[in-house]
């Protein structure tokens, strides 16, 4: 097993304190774009709704609702084709930031860029070196 950095130059990732598993940082600071803080919502009423639902199909708004923020941490993993590498969000991003992981598994040569949506009222703001979970090998 062996993490990379971009560069494919080896690196060690720090070990969790509470965890048998590393910490993963974000190696650039990110903006996760509220879902719930939608231009589709703003100022709607009941009036309306039938307006806005007609274009419903084409509305770009409506198209990246859901979509998810990629968050970059500069990690590449090597490991043994028969295992696999299991990513768990830090706790606060889920609960006090409202956020929701989409993808947790990654395999041997896969970047680790776990994906994030924000159901929370507003933009959450993270910066570089931010703790944003751990990885466990399986």
């Amino acid at each position: 097993m062996k993490f990379l950095n971009e560069q494919g130059q080896e690196i060690t990732l720090k070990r969790a304190e509470n965890l048998p598993g590393y910490e993963v940082t974000l190696s650039e600071d990110v903006v996760i774009d509220s879902a719930v803080n939608n231009p589709f919502f703003k100022g709607i009423n009941i009036l309306q709704l039938p307006k806005k639902l007609k274009g419903f199909r084409d509305n770009k708004d409506l198209q990246s609702l859901l979509e998810p923020k990629m968050l970059k941490t500069g990690i590449q993993i090597e490991i043994d084709l028969k295992k696999f590498l299991l990513f768990e969000p830090a706790l606060y991003l889920l609960t006090e930031k409202r956020l929701q992981v989409v993808n947790r598994v990654f395999g041997n040569g896969q970047k680790i860029e776990p994906m994030f949506v924000n159901f929370g009222l507003k933009k959450i703001k993270l910066e570089k070196g931010t703790i944003i979970g751990h990885i466990f090998i399986i």
